[in-house]
């Protein structure tokens, strides 16, 4: 076995999903799976492609999205290293639910859904793994419209900011303040709300000592304010 996919296998391992598969399976999935590199802001799929494949982040962030009726587009996931997607269309052979894009330079890995399919046909506990899966990502789907319900969109737009510190920020230390690069436009095409939106809240929070702005670059200066602003008020 190479090192190339030895890497994969270990990776595959390290997932819920295939996580307690034989040793003998999880090699012969990391020879079917294919690793591939999307660049920054490159579109993996689009809504109503065919679901063929499911992906695993080795590195960089993927963005879940979708357009409302309105036009503007929402997020619906970030989705991190070592976290699985487009789990849905290739469990039901039906079309992809929504957009998959890269924030970062990010590499995968894709499984075909006939080996998936036929990994699940021949260890069926792995379909309840699968299961955990869907139900975070239900779970998730829940909280973003808890959000948009009872949030107001400096609630929101904090929330958001937090997710993606989490996900995507450069720090000098692990102590230091989190700094987000992407632009007040595509912050505002995360929440599916106006550019202008955006940069009135965050104005008010840079002259609040809240966040420090820069250009194409958002630091968190006071991450504590807003864990405040992002939780429904009572």
């Amino acid at each position: 076995m190479n090192e190339s996919v030895l890497r994969r296998r270990e990776m595959l391992s390290q997932t819920s999903l295939f996580s307690g598969v034989p040793s003998t399976l999880l090699d012969e999935l990391a020879a079917k799976t294919r690793t591939i590199r999307v660049a920054v802001r490159e579109q993996l799929f689009a809504k109503g492609d065919p679901g063929d494949r499911l992906y695993l982040v080795a590195q960089g962030v993927i963005r879940i999205s979708a357009l409302s009726p309105e036009g503007r587009e929402v997020t619906y996931g970030l989705i991190k290293s070592g976290e699985l997607f487009g789990e849905i269309a290739v469990l039901d052979g039906g079309r992809r639910s929504a957009d998959a894009t890269a924030l970062e330079p990010s590499e995968l890995l894709a499984l075909d859904r006939r080996d998936v399919i036929d990994c699940l046909d021949r260890h069926p506990a792995l379909a309840l793994h699968l299961l955990r899966v869907l139900c975070e990502r239900l779970r998730r789907a829940d909280d973003l419209l808890e959000d948009v319900v009872f949030l107001s969109l400096p609630g929101r737009l904090a929330k958001h900011l937090l997710v993606l510190a989490g996900t995507m920020s450069t720090r000098v230390d692990p102590d230091s303040t989190p700094t987000i690069r992407l632009s007040q436009q595509e912050l505002a095409d995360h929440l599916g709300i106006s550019r202008e939106s955006v940069n009135k809240v965050l104005s008010k929070w840079e002259q609040a000592g809240m966040v420090a702005l820069g250009r194409g670059q958002i630091t968190l200066t006071r991450p504590d304010s807003l864990q405040d602003l992002a939780q429904p008020s009572g």
